[in-house]
């Protein structure tokens, strides 16, 4: 009798440790999707709307087993370095990195997608699910330099509309492919001076942006118009303005580079009296900047 209930405290002893032990590995590996790999034509198209070129950093969230990483280092010679919360993942990663001889080129993180630092790629590549693009969509927004290309296998962004789409049949299943190029942000109100017509004019351009998208009203001096034919291309800042002044119509486009608070550039100015490009320099007050991830769109 004795022996019968040393061996029941045993066993549940035993059963607690297990179910604990279950515990604590369910939550240190929490996946937000299953593991299912690109097939190798896929990963062909994610790399070849990337765009990879000499100098590129590619970042591969949700990794599984590297064949992004990996593929992206034989193929372009570029560093690239793979994400993924699940430890066995992880080794295979490496696995397939020393079989491919590219250990030199490639890294691998164990680590969690929403906390892990990718300020520095400039390449970013997913197959998640659109739940969790959505989760990371704030993130890619506010810590990706303008410019960084992303691609996602299957599942999009929503409101966020992809810059370019393509398919790839592979055993009569479709796969889509999504292509973005992270944009400037130009919320808010930017403000410079100019010459025009012999006068020293102030200007102030507000912008509402969604996305890639923008729109917005520039006062030159005293008159305020909308600004016309807007493109925006990670960092590159294009648009039109048409001023009328003494029945003289003038055309005044505007191409610079956004950085932070700063766009930098030339406007070229087109009237009766010919072309001419002038200097451009706009800064924003910081206070009227708005987060582009601003859900629904209005457009």
């Amino acid at each position: 009798m004795k022996k019968a209930r040393q061996f029941a405290r045993a066993a549940l002893f035993l059963f607690s440790w297990g179910v604990l032990f279950s515990a604590f590995v369910s939550q240190e590996v929490h996946r937000d999707v299953p593991y299912v790999p690109s097939p190798p034509e896929v990963v062909e198209e994610m790399l070849r709307l990337a765009q990879l070129k000499p100098g590129d950093i590619l970042y591969d969230l949700g990794c599984g087993d590297g064949r992004i990483v990996v593929t992206a280092a034989q193929k372009a010679g570029i560093k690239a370095i793979g994400i993924d919360i699940d430890p066995q993942r992880i080794e295979e990663s490496w696995q397939n990195a020393r079989a491919a001889g590219v250990t030199n080129l490639v890294e691998f993180r164990q680590g969690d997608l929403f906390t892990a630092d990718i300020h520095d790629a400039s390449v970013v590549t997913l197959y998640l699910l659109t739940y969790v693009n959505l989760k990371l969509r704030p993130k890619l927004l506010s810590e990706l330099k303008p410019g960084t290309r992303l691609v996602s296998h299957n599942y999009a962004m929503d409101t966020w509309k992809p810059d370019q789409t393509t398919t790839v049949v592979v055993d009569d299943s479709v796969h889509t492919v999504y292509f973005w190029v992270v944009p400037a942000n130009l919320t808010g109100i930017w403000q410079w001076s100019m010459p025009l017509n012999q006068k020293k004019l102030d200007c102030r351009l507000e912008v509402d942006q969604h996305f890639q998208w923008f729109q917005g009203k520039l006062t030159v001096g005293r008159d305020t118009v909308v600004i016309q034919e807007t493109k925006l291309e990670g960092p590159k800042v294009n648009f039109q303005a048409v001023l009328t002044d003494r029945n003289q119509r003038i055309v005044l486009d505007f191409s610079g580079q956004a950085q932070g608070d700063q766009i930098t550039g030339t406007v070229t100015v087109k009237s009766n009296n010919g072309e001419e490009k002038i200097p451009w320099k706009a800064t924003r007050d910081p206070k009227s900047k708005k987060p582009l991830d601003t859900g629904e769109s209005t457009w």
